[in-house]
């Protein structure tokens, strides 16, 4: 799907088309309406550079207790 935004409308509210994407990864992010690794492929940013931004926003990465306890079971998994 294609999203056109008028050039006149970037000018007005002075981002650029990459920033744009930016801060629509960001909110649709915070808003839980997509994934880390979503925002990040929308955004056209890699992971890290996707959390700097997330950290000088302070917007939380989404980490369950389900994330953490597979996290868990792959570190012992690894251990062999």
């Amino acid at each position: 799907m294609a999203f056109i935004i008028e050039d006149s409308i970037l000018a007005q509210i002075q981002f650029s088309e990459t920033e744009l994407k930016l801060e629509l990864s960001l909110f649709l992010y915070q808003h839980n309406k997509l994934t880390l690794s979503k925002a990040c492929k929308l955004a056209n940013v890699d992971r890290i550079e996707f959390q700097k931004n997330l950290l000088a926003r302070q917007i939380p990465i989404h980490y369950s207790i389900s994330d953490f306890e597979q996290d868990l079971k792959t570190i012992e998994f690894l251990k062999g």
